[in-house]
């Protein structure tokens, strides 16, 4: 027994030795000298500002609030009295449900019947993740903006850049608010995301990236165990999903998880029947949401999240509901490509290293005519002049028809190593290497699509990639496709995007893998084959292309001019974006 004083009562009613009230008296007597010696220089500091203000005639500071008293004394029994651990919460007033005397198909909606454990309670389709109402009693904001992390003047600037042009590319999905104010004080975590995002596709903006996108991510974690989020939270994943690359894969399965809780998908049926612009609102966040979640399952070759549930089948009767507007036809114009790739998914599997059996050439024969009638009839549909990013969504619909077309084809590369292409795949292979070369050529020659490349989500630069890749890879076992990558340096985006990353990336591949000097110079005289006027960059070297060649875009220039093995069609290499290098052991496509 500690003889310096009785024990505590936690020690007397256990029958231990105390050895804790001696050190908890001497840090409360140590944190009272410490405070009485603060308050002291304040009072200090305090009497000698008042002096030198009534010296220069100006106003006196008000009193100080603190004072050097100790604070009220209490009992040390008192603070270390055991406390209850409140465990789990529980419903005061259970919530009843019409079918609480029914038998329950839902396993979970029995234990909370018995226990009313509130953290096992589902939610009620009609319970949406929902927006904060306009009111006066708003809670003090405290984020990088409001404590000058990010000024207000480059937040407004970032929130403009967003409204008024990104989101035109995600289908206005988060215009919820037309000026920072309305933003800011809406949803703090959906404001720090549309910075970021900005800051992203500004090159003026390099040196707000970082502050922004940890801000992002701060709200995010702080938020991970909370019980519900509104529907702006939501909202702010979903962008996150669908721009920031480094995290979209986490975000997207996330955010799903959560919109699942609230039954997002129900909405459909509010939608059709009644149609209601709220429930529209979150149907069309469950539309981005799958969109996400199979890009990213394309982009890493794993098996996306969410199936073809009804809502996702019945895309056609949410188009046809008066409350569609025309962003909602291209929102909609992917869903219906994403359910043909999701079936080509379906077929084809993870890659096992192994060829694709000859059978499936007559199912590729039916996804091809599928997605050439989906090309049909969307690039009729569409608006042809956006009076934002002009002719983008008419022409992305081709683009997307050739990345379909590439993820498609390309599976019949699948386990062939050094083989050749089968005959029955011959024109699988060859309407694949069509398709990434005209990818390539889209981009270069077409203004719009340039253009667009500063607010297209990163699935399109990476499938982009994949198609540079994928013809790089192809010069090695059959010679005769070029790519040229001067498109991406000269695009106007902050450092840290992918377009910034992958014109590095590209021109040290093309590099590394062309070892003839002969081979190499052919590159850069003017009859290789680019667009007129463009220049190649050569480290210092500027190489002016002033006419086409008579060859094809991807003519006769290379060769088989790959130094080794690592470029075969026989693996499945993919891009890693970091520092602008590639890793050609990335298995997740499954393609080639």
């Amino acid at each position: 027994m500690d003889e310096s004083g009785p024990p505590c009562r936690r020690c007397a009613e256990r029958g231990l030795s105390c050895t804790l009230n001696k050190s908890l008296q001497t840090l409360i007597e140590e944190r009272s000298q410490w405070k009485t010696t603060v308050s002291g220089d304040l009072e200090h500091i305090h009497s000698a500002l008042q002096e030198l203000l009534n010296r220069l005639s100006l106003p006196l500071l008000p009193p100080l609030q603190t004072t050097s008293q100790d604070p009220p004394a209490f009992s040390l029994e008192e603070e270390l009295a055991p406390r209850d651990d409140p465990g789990p919460s529980c419903d005061a007033s259970p919530r009843v449900s019409p079918k609480d005397d029914e038998l329950s198909h839902v396993p979970i909606e029995s234990l909370y019947q018995i226990t009313r454990l509130r953290a096992l309670r589902s939610d009620d389709p009609t319970d949406n993740p929902q927006a904060p109402t306009s009111n006066g009693n708003r809670e003090v904001i405290n984020d990088f903006i409001s404590n000058g992390q990010l000024g207000v003047q480059d937040s407004e600037r970032l929130v403009q850049l967003y409204l008024n042009r990104l989101d035109h590319f995600m289908y206005m999905i988060g215009g919820v608010c037309r000026d920072l104010e309305s933003l800011h004080s809406r949803s703090q975590t959906l404001t720090a995301c549309i910075c970021t995002v900005a800051a992203l596709h500004d090159p003026n903006s390099n040196h707000l990236y970082a502050s922004c996108n940890r801000e992002f991510r701060r709200l995010m974690a702080a938020s991970m165990f909370d019980r519900r989020i509104d529907r702006d939270h939501l909202r702010a994943m979903c962008i996150g999903s669908y721009w920031l690359s480094d995290i979209s894969w986490t975000l997207s399965g996330y955010a799903i998880r959560r919109a699942t809780e609230a039954n997002l998908n129900a909405n459909y049926h509010r939608v059709i029947s009644e149609n209601n612009e709220d429930a529209a609102d979150c149907l069309r966040l469950w539309y981005i949401l799958y969109i996400c979640d199979h890009h990213l399952s394309i982009l890493y070759g794993r098996p996306s999240i969410i199936r073809e549930d009804f809502a996702i089948v019945g895309w056609e009767a949410f188009l046809k509901a008066p409350i569609s507007t025309e962003s909602d036809k291209r929102l909609i114009s992917q869903v219906a490509l994403i359910v043909i790739l999701s079936n080509v998914r379906e077929l084809f599997g993870p890659d096992t290293g192994e060829p694709i059996p000859r059978g499936f050439g007559t199912q590729l024969a039916v996804f091809n005519r599928q997605i050439n009638q989906w090309m049909g009839t969307r690039s009729s549909e569409l608006q042809r002049q956006h009076h934002v990013i002009g002719e983008f969504p008419a022409k992305g619909v081709i683009l997307h028809h050739h990345f379909a077309k590439l993820h498609l084809h390309s599976h019949v590369f699948r386990g062939l190593k050094d083989a050749p292409v089968p005959p029955h795949f011959l024109e699988n292979a060859s309407a694949a290497v069509s398709a990434a070369t005209s990818i390539v050529e889209s981009l270069l020659m077409d203004s719009d699509l340039r253009e667009g490349l500063v607010g297209i989500p990163h699935y399109l630069h990476t499938m982009t990639a994949f198609a540079c890749v994928f013809l790089l890879k192809v010069v090695a076992q059959y010679p005769g496709q070029f790519i040229e990558d001067l498109q991406f340096r000269s695009t106007a985006v902050g450092k840290w995007h992918l377009v910034h990353l992958m014109a590095d990336g590209l021109e040290k591949l093309a590099a590394k893998k062309i070892t003839s000097p002969g081979g190499y110079r052919n590159l850069l005289t003017p009859t290789a084959t680019t667009p007129a006027g463009m220049a190649y960059m050569n480290g210092s070297t500027h190489l002016q292309m002033n006419e086409y060649a008579a060859e094809p875009l991807f003519g006769q220039t290379l060769g088989n001019t790959f130094a080794d093995n690592d470029a075969q069609l026989g693996s499945t290499p993919f891009l890693h974006f970091e520092n602008g290098q590639f890793d050609f052991n990335y298995p997740g496509f499954g393609l080639l």
